[in-house]
């Protein structure tokens, strides 16, 4: 059985780069899930006749269109006005969708106007979509021979509500006995692309596997799928073999690094504090994205001059003046400082050139120090990334992040990255 979806969205806003078009993304994962995929998506302006066309042409392709925006009370909002003249009846005030915005204006103690009640009108023959989150209800309209059409508000928020409680349920009941995919998600770093790529085709995977590659920089993300039926398992080993299982930092689709980490030094007793310069606060700021990060996440210090490497970390003087503020032994002795004045287990530490100045010819723009501290050891390494400047201090903070999972973890260093003097 195949089963078509598309989305129509809709919005100047979409097409002029003010706003990128999440809800598209958000479909096109949750049909995956189902082993479906999105037949077209198709943005056009707010204009009546691009609106209609842009029905007539994904209801020649698809099954089920699903509407994106549109819906509000402007005089642009007229995708309500286009599904109407698309199955050729007129619209309707809703009663349901009347009583809806009533009391979400009453419960806010705001007037309603008569520009706001447009929302409630529906073409006829359609059925309501409830917006939990938002003023504008959602639609349902469909005709003998011709394609549903679901009409969803374009806030993300309310889109993906609005999706949650009826449209998938929807298709869930139109795809019955489709089979859904399995898959297995390698998130990786320390690889480029290319070298991932490379590997995980040396290992000769079946038809029925399909692999897909996403470059997140700094990381690389592996995805094998299979239908229900194909067991994958063993094609999953066989890429986190080639790969190299010390690469792979999580295969949990909705980690981060950073999530990862924490996860990691709690399950490890250990806690961190940091001490940056070139990354200005990064490495804290991806440790701290993650809810309940206080529990490993000590603390930190951002010091960009020498002065305050000096004092707050105690970095010496003649360690800054021999050695210069970018050096293996300026950043061991800032990770030890972070480590035994936070009370952490594990300090790292970070300064570089990030550029786009400041660079010599013993350390051009790009090179970055790393110091690892434990109440056992410490080592520093060093790295080369030419890139621009943003690309920098990232990559060096994921290399500081990294380098303390792989402490915990007791894995090598690996070859690939850094460059280690």
């Amino acid at each position: 059985m195949t089963f078509s979806v598309s989305i129509l969205a809709t919005g100047s806003e979409l097409l002029d780069g003010r706003v990128v078009d999440t809800n598209s993304n958000f479909v096109a994962k949750e049909l995956s899930e189902r082993g479906l995929k999105l037949r077209r998506v198709l943005t056009v302006d707010d204009d009546m006749g691009e609106l209609v066309a842009g029905l007539r042409e994904l209801a020649a392709v698809s099954d089920l269109i699903i509407t994106s925006g549109g819906l509000g009370p402007t005089t642009d909002d007229l995708t309500r006005d286009a599904v109407a003249s698309f199955f050729g009846v007129s619209l309707a005030e809703d009663p349901e969708g009347r009583k809806h915005l009533e009391e979400f204006y009453r419960k806010r103690n705001r007037p309603i106007d008569t520009n706001n009640l447009k929302q409630a009108l529906l073409p006829i023959g359609s059925t309501i979509i409830p917006n939990e989150v938002g003023t504008a209800p959602g639609f349902i309209a469909s005709r003998q021979g011709g394609p549903t059409v679901c009409s969803l508000s374009g806030v993300p928020r309310e889109f993906k509500s609005m999706f949650m409680a009826t449209v998938r349920p929807l298709i869930e009941a139109k795809t019955h006995g489709v089979e859904a995919l399995h898959r297995v998600t390698l998130k990786t770093f320390g690889l480029p692309e290319s070298t991932v790529g490379k590997l995980v085709e040396g290992i000769g995977l079946p038809e029925d596997v399909v692999v897909s590659y996403r470059a997140a920089f700094p990381e690389v993300h592996v995805v094998l799928k299979a239908p229900q039926s194909v067991s994958l398992e063993a094609h999953a080993e066989a890429a986190r073999n080639a790969i190299g299982k010390s690469f792979i930092y999580t295969e949990d689709p909705s980690a981060t690094l950073g999530s990862a980490l924490h996860h990691l030094l709690l399950g490890h007793g250990e806690t961190l504090a940091t001490a940056e310069s070139c990354t200005g606060g990064m490495i804290s700021e991806i440790v701290t994205r993650t809810p309940g990060s206080s529990a490993t996440f000590k603390g930190g210090v951002v010091a960009y001059d020498n002065s305050i490497k000096e004092g707050l970390l105690h970095v010496a003087y003649e360690t800054l003046v021999t050695h210069g503020a970018v050096s293996a032994e300026t950043v061991r002795e800032m990770a030890e400082a972070a480590r035994t004045r936070c009370g952490a287990t594990i300090g790292v530490s970070v300064s570089g050139v990030a550029g786009p100045g400041g660079g010599t010819p013993e350390k051009p723009v790009g090179t970055f120090f790393i110091g690892i501290s434990t109440a056992s050891h410490s080592f520093q390494v060093q790295s080369l990334y030419v890139s621009e400047r943003t690309n920098v201090r990232m990559y060096a903070a994921y290399v500081a992040l990294d380098l303390v999972r792989r402490t915990v973890l007791r894995l090598p260093l690996p070859k690939s990255y850094p460059e280690i003097r």
